[in-house]
Parts: structure tokens; C-alpha cells; sequence
């Protein structure tokens, strides 16, 4: 799997959501609310998972929402929305409808909520664990 093209794909699924932007990574300036996309966690890639160059796995790749001003209510509506399983706002919902050409699945396996900083401003954050797999390349 090409890491960046999956990124990239993501990001396209993310932006379907009315209001929520995905600024390339490394982007000091942002506009909350906003979707960050960085590199695998855990074990990375798991490469051949099948014989050959068959197929490629990801377990665990972190996408992460941010809502500024963590401890107001609205704040706290905000998120949830994103966490939702399904509708307008659910991240669950954009990415896995979403059509890809660079991986074969996914699936957004949990959500995890936590109040984090990103370039010197504190966000209330769902960080979103997706499973991977697509074509060895």
C-alpha cells in the first residue's frame, strides 16, 4: 500500500462532512473543526499477508477530530456527533462509504476521547483507531 494515497484518500472521505476541514499534515494554522490524518500506529504495516506480495495490512491507523475550546458544552455536542456510528457528521460513516482505489478495506474498529494540544492550542479531540488492508505494491 502507498501510505501517502491512503492518507490522501482519507482525508477525501473526511471532507465530505459538511464543516469539517483536513489540513495537510504539519500545518501550524488551522480552522477547528478539523481532521488530522498522521502515519500508522502500533506495528505499522504488516506486509504479504497473503503469499506473495498478495496483500498488505494497517491495524491500527489514527484519525483524529479536533473541537476547539474543550470545556464548553457545545464543545462536548460537537465530538459526539463525530463519534456517532452513523449520520451526517460520523466519521465511522464518511470513511466507510467512502470509495477507494488506494487500499481494498477499511474499518473504524473504536473512538477514543481526550483534550490534546496542536501547535500551542488546546482541542477537545476523538482520536478514531481504523483497520486497514489493500494490495501489496
Amino acid at each position: 500500500m502507498d501510505v501517502q494515497a491512503v492518507a490522501d484518500e482519507l482525508g477525501d472521505a473526511l471532507k465530505t462532512i459538511d464543516g469539517l476541514t483536513v489540513p495537510e499534515w504539519g500545518v501550524q494554522r488551522v480552522s477547528p473543526p478539523f481532521a488530522l490524518i498522521p502515519l500508522p500506529d502500533g506495528d505499522g504495516i504488516t506486509y504479504d499477508m497473503t503469499y506473495g506480495r498478495g496483500g498488505d495490512r494497517i491495524g491500527d491507523w489514527p484519525v483524529l477530530v479536533l473541537i476547539d475550546r474543550p470545556a464548553r458544552p457545545e464543545s462536548r455536542r460537537a465530538i459526539a456527533a463525530y463519534a456517532a456510528g452513523s449520520g451526517s457528521k460520523s466519521v465511522k460513516q464518511a470513511i466507510e462509504d467512502h470509495t477507494y482505489t488506494a487500499l481494498d478495506t477499511v474499518r473504524v474498529t473504536s473512538c477514543e476521547f481526550d483534550v490534546v494540544t496542536y501547535a500551542g492550542t488546546d482541542y477537545l479531540a476523538a482520536m478514531f483507531h481504523l483497520d486497514i488492508s489493500g494490495k501489496g505494491a
